[in-house]
């Protein structure tokens, strides 16, 4: 298992797909942080009030603003994974490597969870840099001697690493690089926002919570709404039971069907 770990962990490090993704990640991830703490600000004006970062819920979504973008990157990069190996037809000679199939599967999900968990750093770090500026100029609090919010930054980065789990299993399902990525990523930018969308506006807090992106929302502790969270989310820990379901269906799924399929 650990030779599998590292030969896996040395498939990533020497390709430039994950120090692009990381340098996206960082940009990326500031520029949607941003979002968040630019609506608290303009809120706070239109209220007439001074203090626009005195609320923990608010710096947690300024903390986690990029992840509404990061883990679609991470999402990406999880289906890349495995995509790349039925396209090139690299899985024969990686099984004769490592014919037991369930320790070659554990060892993949192992080295992303790894990449996954530095994504979620750099965007957490991102999401940090951006409220920097914010609250020093506004006389607010960063709040980091509350508990609830080392949680969210932790989770934060956990959250990550999972979304790119489930792109791991999304990629197992699809096995065409492309179909996958239309999977992944049409569910991810399309059918999950506009559902969220209508939850939101119904007011349909239990369908909300349990979509990926609000589940991770609950995760999180994010209260903005632009981020398209409820007014009644999960409680953090279910929020990341739910996440972590949407990450194991998919995989358990693809996993059993590559175990008994044959390769070419």
């Amino acid at each position: 298992m650990t030779g599998a770990l590292r030969a896996e962990l040395l498939k990533i490090t020497t390709t430039r797909l994950w120090w692009t993704m990381l340098v996206c990640v960082l940009v990326l991830g500031a520029a949607y942080a941003v979002l968040p703490a630019a609506i608290a600000l303009l809120s706070s004006e239109a209220a007439g009030t001074t203090e626009p970062f005195a609320d923990p819920g608010t710096l947690r979504s300024v903390y986690n603003g990029g992840n509404t973008l990061t883990r679609i990157l991470a999402l990406v990069v999880g289906i890349m994974s495995l995509g790349t190996v039925y396209r090139h037809r690299t899985l024969a000679g990686t099984y004769l490597a490592t014919p037991h199939r369930y320790r070659l599967l554990a060892a993949k999900s192992a080295a992303l969870l790894v990449l996954g968990l530095c994504y979620g750093v750099a965007s957490v770090l991102a999401g940090v840099l951006v409220a920097v500026p914010f609250v020093l100029t506004q006389h607010g609090s960063f709040f980091l001697d509350r508990g609830d919010v080392w949680r969210s930054l932790v989770l934060g980065v956990l959250a990550i690493a999972l979304w790119t789990l489930i792109g791991m299993g999304v990629g197992i399902l699809g096995r065409n690089i492309v179909l996958a990525m239309l999977l992944g990523i049409g569910f991810s930018y399309l059918v999950e926002p506009t559902l969220s969308v209508l939850f939101l506006f119904r007011g349909w807090d239990l369908p909300l919570n349990l979509m990926p992106s609000g589940a991770t929302n609950a995760m999180l502790g994010v209260t903005s709404p632009v981020l398209l969270a409820t007014s009644q989310p999960l409680t953090w820990w279910q929020g990341a039971l739910v996440l972590t379901g949407w990450c194991v269906l998919p995989a358990v799924a693809g996993a059993l069907l590559t175990i008994s399929r044959d390769v070419d």
